[in-house]
């Protein structure tokens, strides 16, 4: 099966999309995901975006995990999302996309994209136990599921992520499992940040997780309403409002071309 495909990443959290209007390719989604987001025999990404058309707006983006499963949410992915739209002429600037239970506004300007990711729900407070050692955070949604730790080891948050990221990720206390965020403070208007996402292991950026991190750190009084989140892809702006909160960050193309792919429907 061939098929058109458009790569781009957003601070290195890249994505493959895929035009599926007439969904004819739904039962193939996982799949597809699974075969184009390997780096030895596909493409290589950290999932796939579908474009379908919406029953809540124009068009509806589904998000497919490496792994094959699929998210409710992807703050990065919108971003190249909402470009990848304007570039085909499917939408202008200012654009309205379904992704899981919501629909978000979002607005491009150059490289540049800004989106309205919604409220952010705390859920409460956790500690869970991971072999010998055990974590404190915050469960939140977006969406989407987090659980955020903040650490003042500002070091070892790369370390922890990879070490405990996957194990936290699957742990009894999350059974649709989670992202995971290791969170440290610099200072009233920046956090550090290393996001272990779930269905697809430590990335370079997550979207939902510095936007559910902000809001929580906010919320706990660490940081102000203007916050900018560090990532080890790059920074975004977050702003904080009553309207939900504002996600700012570039979006980039990598690739456009032709995939050939060996699936069979269920």
């Amino acid at each position: 099966m061939k098929i058109q495909v458009t790569k781009m990443h957003a601070l290195g959290n890249s994505y493959i999309i895929i035009e599926d209007l007439d969904s004819k390719l739904e039962n193939l989604y996982r799949k597809i995901a699974m075969m184009l987001s390997d780096k030895n025999f596909g493409i290589g990404s950290d999932g796939i975006l579908v474009l379908n058309k919406g029953k809540q707006a124009k068009y509806r983006m589904r998000i497919f995990n490496p792994d094959g499963s699929e998210a409710e949410m992807c703050g990065n992915g919108i971003r190249m999302f909402a470009k990848y739209l304007l570039d085909k002429n499917y939408a202008s600037n200012e654009a309205e996309i379904e992704v899981g239970s919501r629909v978000v506004k979002t607005f491009v300007e150059g490289n540049m994209v800004s989106v309205n990711m919604g409220k952010v729900e705390i859920i409460g407070e956790a500690e869970i136990e991971v072999g010998l050692t055990k974590f404190k955070g915050i469960k939140a949604s977006i969406g989407n599921p987090h659980f955020i730790i903040f650490n003042n080891e500002k070091d070892k948050l790369k370390q922890y992520t990879l070490n405990y990221g996957y194990l936290i990720e699957n742990h009894k206390e999350f059974p649709n499992r989670t992202n995971v965020e290791f969170a440290y403070v610099e200072d009233k208007r920046k956090i550090k940040l290393y996001v272990w996402e779930r269905g697809a292991g430590m990335t370079l950026a997550c979207g939902s997780g510095a936007c559910a991190t902000a809001f929580v750190a906010n919320h706990y009084g660490y940081v102000a309403k203007e916050v900018k989140v560090e990532l080890p892809g790059g920074t975004l702006f977050i702003n904080i409002t009553d309207e939900g909160v504002i996600m700012k960050g570039p979006v980039a193309y990598i690739l456009r071309g032709e995939a050939y792919l060996d699936v069979v429907g269920d």
